[in-house]
């Protein structure tokens, strides 16, 4: 995929709050630390979906399968 620049408007307070996000996240640049920040919400995101059972469903044993048919 190419890469294409673009500018994006930006209040002087989301400039900080990036900068300082940047300096948090040891990145080079805003497009590193906005980059960082997708990879983390996105995976956030896929663990909501797909990790519902998560830390309540214990895991499935063939003893388990058995008292279930009682």
């Amino acid at each position: 995929m190419a890469s294409a620049e673009t500018s994006v408007r930006v209040s002087r307070e989301t400039l900080g709050e990036l900068e300082r996000l940047r300096e948090l996240f040891h990145t080079r640049s805003a497009d590193e630390t906005i980059r960082q920040l997708v990879r983390e919400r996105r995976a956030r995101a896929l663990d909501w979906m797909l990790g519902s059972g998560k830390g309540i469903v214990s895991s499935f044993t063939e003893e388990g399968r058995f008292e279930s048919h009682d």
